[in-house]
């Protein structure tokens, strides 16, 4: 299992990368559109939930409900059903 290089969500290029990360296993930098995922998590499962977990969060931002400032339950899920799980699924590992 190998990570790709990038990720398609919503249309965008989001990249993915491996690098130094304090206390944290992944983070999306959403003004540069990259996934960091933690240089210090070794075991592939891990690297994948971590790279899922990311791309929920882009998912989130780039549709705008990240931006809200109450969250309603109907526009995650149409986000998750929308956004994440296509670009999820189209992922080969």
């Amino acid at each position: 299992m190998k990570l790709p290089r990038h990720v398609k969500i919503a249309g965008q290029t989001i990249k993915v990368r491996i690098g130094k990360l304090e206390n944290t296993y992944g983070q999306y930098e959403h003004e540069v559109k990259t996934i960091w995922i933690s240089d210090n998590v070794k075991n592939e499962k891990d690297k994948i939930e971590t790279l899922r977990h990311e791309m929920m969060e882009a998912s989130l931002l780039l549709s705008g409900v990240a931006w809200c400032e109450k969250m309603e339950t109907e526009a995650v899920v149409r986000c998750m059903e929308e956004i994440f799980f296509p670009s999820w699924n189209k992922l080969e590992f």
